[in-house]
Formats: structure tokens, sequence, C-alpha cells
């Protein structure tokens, strides 16, 4: 069996090296070829000085680039991978339990075989997310308060709200096939794991663990996704991003370029494609925009509705 852990990095110097040893010392590392392909977006730090020596120790192969952001950094890192059974996203600064691969295996090769496969890795697509436990800058377990909206990964919520880490998620080769066929240069590039998870959730399953399998930090400057914030900060946070924030339409623009590259995954399957529809047309066709407002299937039972409603009338989705 052969794992291909996919790393992002960019002035990752304080926890790198600590990420790598976690991914190192997975306990199927025994039974399966671990290895690790890493994207350095230009760092400035010595973030370049441990991946050539992580390199020249033969534990891992990167490749550079300059200031193309996560998602094309993970994107190209899935185009240039050679195929392997699983493929897992990292992020620099975490630490995985040493059990998390293993784990994540076992849950794939059952859907497999709960799906009727002939053999233990499925030729559909499928993606494991798991839960994550996070943590300080010391990998001291703080409380947090999550969004109501994290708990659903249908297609129709998992089109409006970010629900799981990319940290946590590993895949199939089938799983890598459709999610480079969106063409993160082309079409708007969503931030990779609501992309990666969105294009799953589509064309083939998305496997729920319940179970933390990632000491996720929560650093100062991180890019914790303002919508897994949960209370009162969650609904400070998202209306900030509604009145001011940059990536108006974001949503819309993903969901349209998703009804265009995944049309003949879904051609059969009329609540995807009214999903897609309803997100990605709802400022160009009035009909569509009454029918997303009333869809009960995107509502969340909080603050997220109303969130909802005014972005929808803001032509902000």
């Amino acid at each position: 069996m052969k794992i291909n852990v996919l790393l992002y990095s960019f002035n990752g110097v304080d926890f790198l090296g600590e990420q790598l040893q976690s991914i190192l010392k997975q306990d199927i590392a025994d039974k399966a070829k671990i290895e690790i392909s890493v994207f350095d977006d230009g760092s400035t730090d010595r973030t370049r000085d441990i991946l050539e020596r992580y390199h020249n120790e033969g534990k891992l192969n990167f490749i550079e680039g300059k200031g193309v952001g996560k998602t094309k950094g993970y994107w190209e890192l899935m185009k240039k991978a050679e195929d392997a059974d699983y493929f897992a996203f990292s992020e620099q600064d975490d630490v995985w339990f040493h059990e998390k691969l293993s784990r994540a295996v076992k849950y794939l090769e059952t859907q497999a075989i709960l799906d009727g496969e002939e053999t233990e890795v499925a030729d559909g697509p499928l993606l494991y997310v798991s839960d994550y436990t996070v943590t300080n800058a010391k990998l001291k377990p703080i409380r947090f308060n999550r969004s109501k909206a994290c708990k659903y990964s249908d297609v129709e919520h998992n089109l409006l709200y970010s629900s799981s880490p990319g940290c946590t998620f590993v895949f199939n080769n089938a799983a890598r096939q459709k999610m480079i066929k969106y063409d993160v240069s082309a079409f708007y590039p969503d931030a990779y794991d609501d992309l990666a998870k969105k294009i799953i959730n589509l064309t083939g399953k998305v496997v729920i663990d319940r179970v933390p399998t990632v000491y996720m930090r929560k650093n100062k400057g991180d890019q914790f996704g303002i919508e897994y914030y949960g209370g009162l900060m969650g609904a400070i946070k998202l209306y900030k991003e509604l009145y001011f924030g940059k990536t108006s339409n974001a949503k819309s623009e993903t969901a349209k370029a998703l009804e265009i590259v995944y049309a003949e995954d879904i051609m059969n399957d009329s609540r995807k494609k009214e999903a897609l529809k309803q997100v990605g047309s709802y400022r160009d066709d009035q009909v569509n925009r009454e029918r997303l407002l009333q869809n009960s299937r995107f509502v969340v039972g909080d603050y997220h509705d109303k969130w909802l409603m005014a972005a929808i009338k803001k032509n902000r989705l």
C-alpha cells in the first residue's frame, strides 16, 4: 500500500519539523509506504533548510512556487503526484495522532466493502474526514465554540459553509482524479479543503469520522476559517465578511464552475443539479433566487439563516 501525504508550506519553520515527524511516525508505516510531497510557496525563513534536510535524508520531495496560495499549491501537488492508493492533505503546523492514517484507511476500506467493491481500495471517489482537537501553539487543547453549520456534510450546506478542515482529509486515487479535473487557474479557486469536499460530495462519497485524529494549532495570525467559529464571535465574523470582505460571490462563482465541470457526473441527480443552479445563478435568475431563499435544505437553524438571506439580497453570496 502506498500513501502520499501532500503538504503546503510557507514560512513554517516554527512547527514544520514536528509535523513531519508525526507523519513519519504513523503506526501504519510498517504496512504502507508513506511518501511526503511538499509545495513550498516561496518561504523566506528557514523552511527551505528543513525541507532540504529531509529531502537529502530521502524522507520527502518538494517543489517550489512563489505566492500562488494554498489551493493552487495543493492542486499542483495532486497533479504532479505519482499514483498511490491513498492521499492525505497536511498543514505545516499541525500534529497528527499516530493512528491517523491507519484509522482513515480502515474507514475507507470498510466503505469500499459496503459499496460492493471487489477490492478494499474503492474504484469510486471516497474522501475520509475526521474530527480534530483545537490547541494553542504548545499543543494544549483549548475551548473552541464551533459553528453549528460545521455539523452538516450534505451537498447543500457544503456549498455555503466550511465544515471540515483539510488537515483531516484522506482520499483515494479516484477522488484525486475528480479533484484535479477542476482547473483552479481557469475557475474560481475556492479554499482548497472546501473545494475538495464539494467536489467529492458531488461525484463520490464523503466518509465522516467523529473521532479526532489531528491536533490543529490555532496560532496568532492563522487562517482559521471564519465559518468555523460559533456563537457571538461566529456571527460577528460572518457579518463582517458580508459587509466588508473581499470574497464577494465566492460561493456562487464556485457553484457555477462546479456545475460546468461536473455536469456529466451529476446529470442523473436532480437534487445536486438544483442546488448548484440555485447557488450559482441566483443573481441572474429570479426564479432560482426565490427557490434558494425558500429551500429548507440550506437551513442551519441559527444566525446563519439570516446571514444567508442578507447575502442573497445584497448579491454577495
